[in-house]
């Protein structure tokens, strides 16, 4: 009968504890998506200050919630929330120009037609699951090009000199 009861009161206390386990998992549950109270718009790129609205490209989408934060959405996935700094560095990059009128010149002053030369400005995105480096050029407060999305390091950032041919465009 002593084992029985001392079986019964393991039981019991095998259950309390993983009962108290799954509670801390549910109630412990990070969701990557950006809160806080909105700035009244998104950040300011070279004297254009992007809305804070969902801005596309393809299937990928960044939400600015405020001036120095976004909800970034890869291709459907879970969005993802990102803290956003747009220093002063820039550089000269090469953005597509549908209309194969552009200024871009290439080394020796060759005219590079199919391009312009635009200022990007250098931005970090940092937040879950990573850091990523990039340039960012706003045309209007209705779109932005990157070149490219998650460089590991300003370095590679730097060595990427084209902005994606498809911009960012508000929804």
């Amino acid at each position: 009968m002593k084992n029985i009861i001392i079986r019964i009161i393991i039981s019991i206390v095998v259950i309390l504890v993983i009962s108290a386990c799954s509670e801390d998992e549910e109630s412990t549950t990070i969701t990557y998506t950006c809160t806080g109270s909105s700035s009244g718009s998104g950040p300011t790129i070279g004297g254009i200050t992007l809305k804070e609205e969902t801005y596309t490209s393809g299937s990928n989408s960044l939400t600015f919630v405020n001036s120095t934060s976004a909800n970034n959405v890869y291709s459907g996935q879970t969005p993802f929330c990102y803290t956003i700094d747009v220093t002063s560095a820039t550089v000269s990059m090469y953005k597509t120009n549908s209309a194969n009128t552009g200024n871009a010149t290439i080394a020796g002053g060759q005219a590079y037609p199919a391009y312009d030369n635009v200022t990007a400005y250098y931005t970090i995105m940092t937040g879950y699951p990573g850091t990523y480096h990039m340039y960012i050029y706003a045309d209007t407060d209705s779109s932005f090009y990157l070149n490219a999305w998650g460089h590991s390091s300003k370095s590679a950032a730097d060595s990427d000199i084209y902005m994606t041919g498809s911009a960012y465009t508000k929804q």
